[in-house]
């Protein structure tokens, strides 16, 4: 039993110098740690007065102390303002916090028209109800047609349906600005790329100038059987002989 009782006497007595020298090291480490943060900070600021470039470094390297305004509103100003729109910092440094909204697009007043054969998509945009996408397609179907001849074709662009059209149509005036297709020079991709002109109609344009030479009049056309007298109507403003 004496035994036993000296075996933990010993036991306990190690395990208390272990906590102790453990405790007494930790404190030994935040000493000198905190003695070396002590000597750090007084060489630092002993070098800063020798060497006040590394004022201006630090500077550098925070734009919100650098900041003209902040000389103005104080540093706290500027942090609060980091996210601002640079655009909105007048030449004073102070924010310019009115209101700018986008200007409006102007828009024709009633009585007020365009031409049917405007190219320019900004005028398009001017009549009430046509926006960029519908302009963008008006200009482009029309160079691919070579110009409009009536109103009632910008119902064939995408998009523009007759309530649409009947919107529009006051603000547009027609024109005579078409230009013709030579059906005799044009070559075969040329006369496909047509609106009015599918691959079937163009192949038997291309086959009878094979055959007899040169077309003279849109009454040889009529005669094939690859068009019809509505397709006839449609292709007479727009080619030439």
């Amino acid at each position: 039993m004496a035994v036993m009782l000296l075996l933990i006497l010993i036991v306990f007595t190690l395990i208390l110098n272990s906590l102790l020298s453990y405790r007494n090291s930790s404190e030994l480490i935040l000493i000198r740690n905190d003695s070396l943060i002590r000597a750090f900070d007084e060489f630092r600021l002993t070098w800063k007065e020798r060497d006040p470039s590394l004022s201006a470094i630090r500077e550098e390297r925070d734009p919100v102390r650098n900041h003209p305004s902040a000389s103005v509103y104080g540093e706290e100003a500027v942090t609060a303002g980091r996210s601002a729109d640079p655009d909105s910092i007048r030449s004073d440094g102070r924010s310019d916090t009115r209101y700018q909204p986008f200007p409006a697009s102007e828009k024709l007043n009633t009585g007020e028209t365009i031409s049917l054969n405007e190219t320019d998509t900004t005028r398009w945009k001017m009549i009430p109800g046509i926006g960029s996408s519908y302009a963008s397609r008006i200009v482009k179907y029309r160079e691919l047609l070579g110009g409009y001849v009536r109103k009632e074709q910008l119902m064939e662009v995408y998009g523009v349906d007759a309530e649409l059209y009947a919107r529009i149509s006051p603000y547009i005036e027609p024109d005579s600005l078409c230009v013709r297709l030579q059906v005799n020079r044009a070559e075969f991709r040329e006369l496909l790329r047509h609106p009015y002109l599918n691959y079937k109609q163009v192949q038997a344009i291309v086959n009878l100038r094979r055959r007899k030479g040169d077309l003279v009049s849109l009454n040889e056309l009529a005669m094939l059987d690859e068009f019809t007298s509505d397709d006839i109507w449609r292709l007479e403003p727009y080619l030439a002989f």
